[in-house]
């Protein structure tokens, strides 16, 4: 796993090898990169369920103006920390679960990634929970990795569907916000 372009191209990434977290794809990344170009630079960005921050991270190199990088799990914030080494501005880590980190960030996001456990609702629970407490700016994208199995709860009516793709056991949704 390695940083795809930008300022830290090329960056080798390390993750925790168990069955609790899953890295996203090399080309998944790519292809979700390719997407979502235009929607990095200069952006607030949330990292929700991180793990070992390849999304995030990828946000940094190629401009971000900041990126929160949120999981509640010890392990997996200790490859996070081992791959932010030597990057030393433009993030900010919360240790906790969604529900409470959400609770806690006084921002609002551009970008957001959510990329939770599949066997869950906590995505779904994260999308109406940003979109309640008015945390997305206008335009704001959220990126949804979930099993390709799974069909979505019904999004609230400020988040609408941009599109969906496929690779296959995962699905990626591009959501926009906006206010109504």
């Amino acid at each position: 796993m390695q940083i795809i372009t930008g300022k830290y191209k090329g960056r080798k990434l390390v993750s925790q090898p168990s069955f609790e977290t899953k890295p996203t794809l090399a080309r998944v990344k790519e292809s979700l990169f390719c997407v979502i170009a235009d929607e990095v630079e200069g952006k607030v960005v949330l990292d929700l369920f991180a793990g070992s921050g390849a999304l995030g991270i990828e946000c940094l190199s190629r401009g971000a103006k900041k990126v929160y990088f949120c999981d509640s799990s010890k392990d997996a914030i200790k490859y996070l920390k081992t791959n932010l080494r030597n990057i030393n501005d433009g993030f900010e880590i919360v240790e906790s679960d969604y529900y409470d980190a959400l609770m806690r960030l006084k921002t609002k996001f551009d970008l957001v990634f959510l990329d939770p456990p599949y066997d869950s609702d906590y995505g779904e629970k994260a999308v109406l929970l940003l979109s309640k407490m008015n945390m997305l700016n206008e335009n704001a994208l959220i990126v949804f990795e979930h099993s390709s199995k799974k069909s979505l709860q019904p999004l609230p009516k400020n988040c609408i569907m941009e599109k969906s793709k496929v690779y296959g056991s995962v699905a990626i949704d591009f959501i926009r916000f906006r206010s109504v």
